[in-house]
């Protein structure tokens, strides 16, 4: 049995990939209720968890990072490239908790219960579920560098050749954007939609630039 390399999985697959991972994380950062940004404990916050928008753009993130990942797989046939699944994999869990427990928080909070809240640090700190986010948004980061390296080292110099490396440097600053003002993380949003619509098309272009050497 062949097993796919770069030079032989289709364009189409590789650019879908990379739009449609582009595309879940502007949906993610663009609208994501941002109710929270000066703390949890507040009604702002509240109204920003009970929203539908919260869980809508929260599954758009989670859905942004497994397509992601599985695009980084596509991208080489190192033994690294598992590290993408098994990053996204980390980061699910948590994921969910943000998306589902602190929506349903934010909506007692609204019906009367404002302590209700409380349970906001409990779901966020939790220590374990942060040091799987952190421990698969860095396996994430691996795989976009050596996905993006792997893909240069198959191409001849020039535009194609480097087609991965903004989206796999920006794909780096997923765990600091966290730490924006909420216009910051929208704008984050928009650079890695950007970054991976300029792949998708780069890598269509590429043609009989690709070189037989892995």
């Amino acid at each position: 049995m062949t097993r796919s390399t770069p030079t032989t999985i289709p364009r189409s697959h590789i650019t879908v990939l990379a739009v449609t991972a582009g595309a879940l994380m502007a949906v993610y950062l663009l609208l994501r209720p941002y109710g929270d940004a000066d703390g949890g404990d507040t009604l702002a916050a509240a109204e920003a968890f009970s929203s539908p928008l919260w869980i809508v753009s929260h599954l758009a993130g989670a859905a942004s990072l497994v397509v992601l990942a599985a695009l980084w797989s596509l991208l080489t046939t190192s033994p690294l490239r598992w590290a993408g699944p098994v990053g996204a994999a980390l980061v699910l869990p948590y994921y969910g908790a943000e998306a589902f427990a602190l929506h349903e928080i934010g909506s007692r909070a609204l019906e009367g219960d404002p302590g209700a809240l409380d349970l906001v640090p409990a779901v966020r700190d939790n220590p374990t579920a942060m040091a799987l986010f952190a421990v698969g948004l860095i396996a994430l980061a691996v795989a976009g560098v050596v996905a993006a390296l792997s893909w240069r080292r198959l191409h001849q110099p020039g535009r194609v050749a480097v087609a991965f490396v903004p989206l796999a440097v920006i794909a780096t600053l997923f765990l600091p954007q966290f730490f924006l003002p909420p216009s910051g993380r929208m704008a984050y949003g928009l650079a890695f939609a950007v970054a991976a619509v300029y792949a998708a098309i780069t890598a269509a272009s590429a043609g009989d630039t690709r070189q037989g050497r892995g």
